[in-house]
């Protein structure tokens, strides 16, 4: 039984393997000793990271990105959730967070 599970488990991953176009990260915010934007996307970059996903449109870290190359999908802060409902305030955070970095050499949104 053993055997046949592993074999099974290697079978999914090749297929995986080979549907894969990167490796992706999240990339949280919220830590006592932050490490600057800066070094975080340069270790991304040594690591062969393609594609993060943060989970605050920081604009320090956003600033960072711009032109790495790296792909980028912008999570809503889970505080700011209920207020979404709202289309004005939604079109203001997509304004502010997603539409102003995205330019020739800015960040690679998805």
């Amino acid at each position: 039984m053993g055997a046949y599970w592993f074999l099974r488990l290697v079978l999914v991953l090749g297929i995986l393997g080979s549907c894969v176009h990167g490796l992706g990260v999240n990339w949280g915010t919220m830590a006592i000793r932050k490490l600057s934007p800066e070094t975080v996307v340069q270790m991304l970059k040594d690591n062969g990271i393609l594609k993060v996903k943060l989970f605050d449109a920081d604009q320090n870290t956003m600033t960072a990105l711009a032109g790495s190359g790296i792909e980028v999908m912008v999570a809503i802060p889970n505080d700011q959730l209920a207020v979404m409902g709202d289309y004005n305030r939604a079109k203001d955070w997509v304004k502010r967070n997603v539409t102003r970095y995205n330019f020739n050499g800015g960040v690679t949104i998805k």
